[in-house]
C-alpha cells in the first residue's frame, strides 16, 4: 500500500461585493461541516474568515469531494496545497530523511495552534535547503522531547516552503 497523501486546505469567504451583511460565522461553520471529521487537523483562524485543515488521505477523492462541497455553499475560496511530513519527504535526488531525524511528535492538541510558514526562496541551493530544513526540524524535535513544544512539520511538495 502506498503512503497516504497529505493537503492543506485553506478555506476563506469572500467578499467581491464588500456586502457588510455576509454572515460569516454562519458561512465558517457550513465549511467547517462539510471539512467535518475527514480532515486529520482542522483549524479556524483567529481574527479572519478563514479555515485552514490538513488531510491526510489515501484517495485524493476524499479533497476533491469536501472542495466540492465547500464552493457549493457560497462565496468561498479554496486553496489546495499538496504537502509531505518529513518522514515520508523524498528530495529530487532520491534520498529519504538521510539526517534520520525521528518525527514521532504527532500531538497537536489544545486550543490555541500556530501555523507558520518559511519559505526558502532566495537563492538557496537544494542541498543549502535541506540543511537549514534538517536543523530547524532537529531543533524542533529536540524541544518537543523537551516538552517545550508540540510541533507537526510538512513540507509542501516540489516548493523550498516549509
Amino acid at each position: 500500500m502506498s503512503e497516504p497523501l497529505q493537503f492543506l486546505l485553506s478555506v476563506e469567504i469572500r467578499n467581491d461585493n464588500h456586502d457588510n451583511g455576509i454572515d460569516v460565522e454562519s458561512l465558517i461553520k457550513s465549511a467547517s461541516s462539510a471539512i467535518a471529521e475527514k480532515a486529520k487537523y482542522k483549524f479556524r483562524v483567529t481574527g479572519e474568515a478563514k479555515i485552514i485543515a490538513i488531510f491526510q488521505v489515501n484517495d485524493d477523492s476524499v479533497v476533491n469531494t469536501v472542495t466540492y462541497d465547500i464552493m457549493k455553499m457560497g462565496p468561498f475560496t479554496v486553496t489546495c496545497t499538496h504537502l509531505c511530513d518529513f518522514d515520508s519527504w523524498e528530495n529530487p535526488s532520491g534520498y529519504r530523511n538521510r539526517y534520520n531525524v525521528p518525527t514521532t511528535l504527532r500531538i497537536l492538541s489544545g486550543e490555541h495552534v500556530v501555523w507558520l510558514e518559511v519559505a526558502y526562496d532566495h537563492g538557496i541551493s537544494h542541498e543549502d535547503f535541506d540543511r537549514l530544513w534538517s536543523m530547524n526540524v532537529r531543533t524542533m524535535v529536540n524541544q518537543g522531547r523537551q516538552g517545550l513544544s508540540r510541533t507537526e512539520f510538512f513540507k509542501v511538495l516540489a516548493e523550498k516552503r516549509v
